[in-house]
């Protein structure tokens, strides 16, 4: 009893000294703990960015910091020199209470804050200069310069199983010149953060720019570097939005006869359907394939006739004949084939396949007779001549194909016709590579959730209807209908098989305009008939009839958010998330470099207003945007932090300024990716932004801990519950709209103190 009431006096000094610590010289921030000739040493909380000239605080205040158990709780100690001083090691004991119970130093993690140079601002409200953002860890002595900031943070992760009270502990600098000890005092609160955020979240993380910058070979290594980058996003409590990209859930559908093109029910010559292949790509080419090959009698002659309709009238399209040993084996050099000219109107073409003569032109042999040792062949429609480049579009459709032995007058491709047998359609999930990473991700880091991209949703290589495409089958056939069903009934019942099932989120179109939405609620009703349990998401950021109606998780931009439809939605059982972007910049909440310190820690409380349950940031390490730098070579994102995008009208050689640090929360640790090319097989360099926005998930963790104790709350701790709803429903202090709001990291740990208080209080009235 004796030892209780001695820590419930410590634990009250200790709440005074930091409530007046907070409320004094308001607006200053940060503490100055030693001022002596060579060097002066300050503190400020992790929600701060200390610039290079920021001045030493004149106020003074020791190092006192607060965590609940399973919190990561950081602060920044600033090295202010007045002189050079090189070499200086750093060093920090165990946490020590009274009693002797100890919090091992292990669990303190040290990182340096160093500087990106922003030469080119967000917006016009957004300032150049030298800001803070990379972590690395440290990991060797460091030097500071006189008259410039060197911040050095330091986060301790308090254990779950940590005994609650006053620990202390010390941090020692020492050069060959000058040495200095700084005393910090840790109050551990009597309740723990839960192990999975109640925010949940989704942030892009591109494995090919990893594989670029890390110069990594072949997918193990790939594979080995982003379980690192997963276990930084388990330690800074976020979620990546797809786990799964090296691991895929494999299908094989069988009963589809052709590949590479599209089966057309509104452009036939005869029957149910054409087959439709396009060309759209950039770059390659594009050709409609017979399934399976056809099994042929070397020295027989061959005809193959079918009718063809173009898109344009004297588009040129080609139509070949490969050959392949009896082994399947492709036979090189030996493709028959001819250049066609189309029409806009059907009619028939064909190709002899001549047994002895070979195809003759200017004295040229441009194709000989099937050689003697071909036991199968294919056919490939190409809808525009197929040159090495591939940069032609063009489309051709295909009907009544037959391929005939002219010896036995049979047609050896009774596909040709292109109807398709339903009753052979099937699809097979096979889940074992993404089983293993779901274990390892869902079940054991504890991701909040992933990512299904779902592309046979999305519009397929077909011309004249916006629609779903499934191997060659569009939304609203029957045979598309049966594909998709079979694939996301499959899906849906092995994550609820495997208790994964509500992690999913089905993020398949992204920020559609209103002249997509019938699109987008056809796509979403094919979920939802074929399997409901699943869940939809959708982001929003265009003004006009909304989309959210049709989805079970709706992400506006939150400059777009609307409280008062969102309240009307969530009511009715539907999840709204929010999420940020390039747009819009200062004086809008942003994610930039250049902007303030408190905004992703604000983002946290302004969910909680809201009834936001989650939050959305695109990617997560966009270092690079193809055909923004010249071929082959990569932004350094350590020497121009700018995020750029092509693609958006701008002309070759330019691109859009996304912002300092949009989609961009890791920095390779390769440092010159054109020049170094040593194999990186280490983790990222996390950014102080993503530290700041750990604390603001730990507060959204405490608003919803605290909420649950005030509905839960006993006779006996109605007084608790009283003084909580004040700080349940915070005001215009905190913020009014997601362009005002408070720039004090002040006032979020204030009332972060006085919640963490009251928790503690909860959990120990028994």
């Amino acid at each position: 009893m004796e030892k209780n009431n001695a820590f419930i006096l410590r634990f009250v000094m200790m709440k005074l000294l930091l409530a007046f610590a907070v409320s004094a010289n308001a607006g200053v921030y940060g503490f100055l703990l030693e001022k002596d000739p060579a060097c002066h040493i300050w503190w400020v909380q992790s929600t701060c960015k200390i610039m290079r000239d920021t001045p030493v605080p004149e106020r003074r205040g020791k190092i006192v910091i607060q965590s609940a158990r399973n919190e990561s709780e950081g602060f920044q100690l600033i090295l202010s020199p007045q002189t050079d001083i090189g070499n200086i090691n750093i060093t920090v004991t165990d946490f020590n209470k009274k009693d002797g119970t100890k919090i091992l130093a292990g669990n303190v993690i040290i990182r340096n804050v160093e500087y990106v140079h922003v030469t080119k601002p967000s917006g016009k409200l957004h300032v150049a200069g030298w800001y803070p953002d990379p972590l690395p860890l440290y990991e060797k002595a460091i030097s500071a310069g006189a008259g410039i900031n060197a911040p050095v943070l330091f986060t301790v992760k308090v254990p779950k199983n940590a005994a609650p009270g006053a620990y202390s502990a010390i941090i020692n600098l020492k050069s060959a010149s000058w040495e200095a000890s700084v005393p910090v005092e840790l109050l551990v609160w009597d309740f723990s953060l839960p192990d999975v955020p109640n925010m949940r979240s989704a942030f892009g993380l591109y494995s090919g720019l990893v594989k670029q910058y890390h110069n990594l070979e072949g997918k193990d290594e790939l594979k080995e570097v982003i379980d690192k980058y997963y276990r930084c996003f388990r330690d800074y409590r976020i979620s990546p939005q797809q786990f799964f990209d090296l691991y895929p859930i494999r299908e094989k559908v069988t009963g589809i006869w052709w590949n590479g093109g599209t089966y057309d029910p509104d452009t036939v010559f005869a029957g149910k359907y054409s087959y439709q292949v396009t060309d759209s790509r950039m770059n390659g080419n594009v050709a409609g394939t017979c399934a399976d090959l056809i099994k042929i009698k070397p020295g027989n002659p061959y005809l193959l006739k079918w009718e063809a309709k173009a898109l344009k009238n004297k588009q040129q399209y080609v139509v070949t004949v490969k050959s392949y040993t009896a082994d399947r084996k492709p036979i090189t050099w030996h493709l028959q084939g001819m250049i066609y000219q189309g029409s806009t109107r059907w009619h028939m073409d064909s190709l002899f396949l001549d047994p002895v003569n070979p195809l003759v032109l200017d004295d040229l042999v441009l194709s000989r007779p099937i050689p003697k040792e071909a036991e199968y062949v294919s056919v490939q429609l190409y809808p525009v001549f197929p040159d090495e480049n591939g940069q032609e579009k063009g489309t051709v459709w295909f009907d009544n194909l037959r391929f005939s032995d002219l010896k036995t007058g049979e047609n050896l491709l009774p596909h040709g016709d292109f109807e398709q047998d339903i009753n052979a359609l099937d699809v097979q999930l096979d889940f074992s590579d993404f089983d293993f990473a779901a274990h390892k991700y869902l079940d054991e880091f504890g991701f909040s959730g992933f990512r299904v991209k779902i592309a046979q949703l999305r519009q397929g290589p077909f011309i004249g209807r916006e629609a779903g495409w499934f191997s060659g089958f569009i939304n609203g056939t029957d045979e598309y209908k049966k594909l998709i069903t079979l694939y996301l009934k499959q899906f849906q019942d092995h994550l609820e098989a495997n208790g994964w099932l509500g992690k999913e989120y089905l993020y398949w179109v992204d920020e559609p305009k209103q002249k997509d939405y019938n699109f987008v609620r056809q796509g979403m009703k094919t979920i939802n008939e074929a399997a409901p349990k699943l869940t939809r998401f959708i982001t929003e950021n265009n003004p006009g009839p909304e989309i959210m109606d049709v989805t079970d998780i709706g992400c506006p931009v939150l400059a777009k958010f609307d409280p008062v439809k969102s309240k009307d939605w969530i009511a009715k059982g539907r999840q709204m998330w929010s999420y940020l972007m390039t747009w819009p910049k200062e004086p809008h909440l942003n994610l930039f470099i250049d902007a303030d310190a408190i905004n992703l820690r604000m983002w946290s409380w302004m969910s909680y207003r809201y009834h936001l349950s989650g939050i959305l940031v695109w990617n997560s390490n966009a270092w690079n945007a193809e055909g923004c730098s010249p071929p082959g070579v990569l932004q350094n994102i350590w020497e121009d932090p700018m995020t750029y995008m092509d693609g958006h009208g701008t002309p070759a050689g330019s691109a859009a300024e996304y912002g300092n640090g949009d989609g961009m929360f890791f920095y390779p640790p390769n440092h010159d990716p054109n020049n170094d090319k040593t194999k990186y097989m280490t983790g990222p360099v996390p950014s102080l932004r993503l530290e700041i926005l750990r604390e603001g998930l730990d507060d959204y963790d405490y608003l919803i801990m605290l909420e649950n104790c005030v509905k839960n709350a006993r006779n006996d701790q109605l007084n608790l519950a009283k003084k909580a709803k004040p700080l349940l429903n915070f005001g215009a202090e905190v913020f009014v709209n997601e362009q005002n709001y408070t720039k004090d990291p002040e006032v979020l740990m204030k009332c972060r103190q006085q919640m963490g208080n009251l928790l503690h209080e909860f959990n120990r009235v028994k």
